[in-house]
């Protein structure tokens, strides 16, 4: 009997859907550690991360079930490639070189790459914080409050002057006024001088309501330009790691970049190792996605590392399927489910600390 090759075609199809339609073998889910998208659980837990929790409201909106197995980071995507996996999620990037040998889901996050060094503590913290002042942005706000204390002393001084607390001529009576203002702003209200006329009561009214505040944000400038400044380094910024040692991980779109600026590069399996080496002295810097660096400096008891520069590389990631898989379009179709009914927010808002 002649096999019609219509039915083989539906045959054949339908063996190579077998995996997104519940098939009695599970689906394998490549992954590397990427925390906080991926990272070891607690106990016997398994794996925990942004990147697992979606994929698990995914695949139970599939009605399927998976299973995972951890690989690094540049051997995952070989697995991708050579199809020993039938997805794969870690922070990868959606990249033209990469979806040309495999293929990708829609974007699932946004993020970019981060410069982490080592804090450096030498040297007088006068002069660090004297140096780190142009960038701080402090100057703007000192202005403010300038301009603000010179605008209102004159007023005070033309509505007060000649009364029983400013003197009617410009010096010292300008210097009075400016005292009132400062006392009032700073609420030390030494009551030395005080306005007499009801102009003048109204002048240190708006000091009251707009002027203490203002000097608030200035305290709260230089106390953060305080605490900073014992955490700084000279590499601060991209431009800074020429002729640098900085590590990443092998395979990473980090790669590109730290050649990009002259840096040496030095490659890990892991951005654990990267870590390692940091702290050691082996490296200077390390780059790498800037969920993981964020995480790991928040984490650091030691408060000796710290972000620096800008984010870098604005990259979108995907979930990661060999090429022509079946099970793209049902993970496209349910990674949408999960962003619309409000589930993504939620899991984004835990593990990123706010809104996409």
């Amino acid at each position: 009997m002649r096999t019609r090759p219509w039915l083989l075609g539906a045959v054949l199809l339908a063996a190579h859907a077998w995996p997104a339609l519940g098939q009695d073998a599970p689906i394998k889910v490549g992954i590397a550690l990427f925390p906080p998208n991926v990272a070891q659980g607690e106990g016997s837990e398994g794996y925990t991360g942004f990147d697992i929790e979606l994929w698990e409201e995914i695949r139970g909106s599939l009605k399927i079930e998976s299973e995972y197995e951890l690989f690094p980071l540049e051997r995952l995507l070989e697995a991708i490639k050579e199809g020993e996996v039938d997805a794969a999620m870690a922070g990868i990037t959606i990249r033209a070189d990469r979806d040309a040998v495999m293929d990708f889901s829609y974007s699932y996050l946004r993020s970019g790459l981060r410069i982490l060094t080592k804090a450096d503590e030498g040297g007088p913290a006068l002069f660090r914080l004297l140096e780190s002042l142009p960038a701080s942005g402090i100057f703007k706000p000192i202005g403010y409050l300038v301009a603000f204390l010179l605008v209102c002393s004159h007023v005070l001084f033309f509505v007060e002057r000649g009364s029983a607390a400013v003197n009617r001529n410009y010096v010292p009576g300008i210097f009075e006024a400016a005292w009132c203002i400062i006392a009032t702003m700073t609420t030390v209200g030494y009551g030395d001088i005080t306005p007499h006329r009801w102009l003048g009561r109204l002048v240190a009214f708006v000091v009251m309501v707009t002027g203490i505040g203002l000097f608030g944000i200035i305290i709260a400038e230089l106390s953060a330009g305080m605490t900073m400044v014992q955490l700084s380094s000279d590499i601060r910024g991209p431009e800074d790691l020429r002729d640098r040692r900085v590590a990443t991980v092998a395979g990473s779109t980090s790669v590109d970049l730290i050649r990009r600026y002259g840096a040496r590069l030095v490659e890990v399996e892991g951005i654990e190792d990267a870590y390692g080496l940091l702290q050691a002295g082996g490296v200077d810097a390390v780059v790498f996605d800037g969920p993981p660096l964020s995480q790991y400096a928040k984490e650091n008891t030691e408060g000796d590392v710290i972000l620096v520069g800008p984010l870098l590389n604005t990259e979108s990631y995907g979930i990661a399927f060999p090429e022509g898989s079946p099970l793209r379009e049902d993970v496209n179709r349910a990674l949408l489910k999960v962003q619309e009914d409000g589930t993504y927010d939620k899991l984004y808002s835990k593990w990123f600390g706010d809104q996409p």
